[in-house]
């Protein structure tokens, strides 16, 4: 139990948006006494939360203002209909004290410390494979918010000084949508969460391809949460319904977990997953050294 609450600690599930935060947050609110209500908190997006009105683009968080503990407490009770939308589960016991609360949010990558000192939380950074995330943006249309992220590395770096882990430089001519650009935004995104791991007692780094094709790996990662695994654990993984509609939905519940670890390979050109590979390379080695289980995703 965490000193500051008498229910038991939230689950934040975490990382670069889709990278798998989704489908493991909701894999983890089915199980018994659990349960999701939606909303990401720190989404700085049009009609969200945004920590409360906090927040206007990607934050580092290091130490919570007053308003945005607050917001933070509200968000991780589900004590505010702000943080419900219609991709949770089990909604309705949410904010009971005995549920077990599980928050999906990618922007909460770079802040994790400082959410869990103000809540309790146990944290679980989930990432995949860069090139998975280039063929995964561009299937939504999306392109990684670079503009928002230069000035977090700035700080990052200017308060770090020579403590700063390497993160590459974003080349001058990368192209938004192209694999440089993803490269930097994957390599800055993970290089300051690692950094922070140490920091949030108890959280767990996993890769997205090793628990979504390893179910013994996948239990192991609810065990370690104190999370029970449950009938809608063991049916996800025997599922082998393909849905090949919907390419554009934003999320997809129809395809197998395995599937989807593995299918952005041919949506990738050879030198695309070279270059990215190039780019990210250090932080990866680092992510596999920080990943429960060892690497999976090369």
């Amino acid at each position: 139990m965490s000193q500051s609450s008498r229910r038991p600690d939230p689950v934040l599930v975490t990382g670069m948006p889709r990278s798998g935060t989704t489908w493991l947050a909701r894999l983890l609110a089915q199980a018994p006494g659990s349960a999701l209500a939606g909303r990401e908190p720190m989404n700085p997006g049009a009609g969200q939360y945004r920590l409360g009105g906090t927040l206007s683009g990607w934050a580092r968080i290091d130490t919570a203002s007053a308003r945005q503990h607050r917001a933070l407490r509200r968000a991780y009770r589900a004590a505010t209909p702000a943080v419900y939308s219609r991709y949770g589960i089990r909604q309705w016991a949410a904010p009971l004290p005995r549920t077990r609360l599980v928050v999906k949010d990618p922007f909460a990558l770079l802040s994790v410390p400082a959410i869990v000192g103000a809540t309790g939380a146990r944290a679980v950074v989930i990432h995949r494979h860069p090139g998975a995330m280039l063929a995964s943006y561009r299937r939504m249309g999306w392109q990684p918010d670079l503009g928002e992220l230069v000035p977090v590395v700035d700080r990052f770096r200017r308060e770090r000084g020579d403590g700063a882990p390497e993160i590459p430089e974003l080349p001058h001519e990368a192209d938004p949508g192209g694999a440089l650009a993803m490269g930097w935004f994957w390599a800055a995104l993970y290089a300051m969460a690692l950094t922070d791991v140490d920091r949030a007692p108890g959280t767990l780094v996993v890769s997205h391809r090793r628990i979504a094709t390893d179910p013994a790996a996948c239990r192991r990662v609810h065990n370690a949460l104190g999370v029970p695994w449950g009938p809608a654990a063991d049916a996800e993984f025997s599922r082998e319904h393909s849905d090949t509609g919907g390419r554009d939905r934003l999320h997809n519940f129809d395809r197998a977990p395995q599937e989807v670890a593995d299918a952005w390979r041919t949506a990738l050109a050879p030198e695309e997953v070279e270059e990215i590979e190039e780019v990210t390379r250090e932080v990866r080695a680092r992510m596999d050294r920080a990943t429960q289980d060892g690497p999976a995703d090369g």
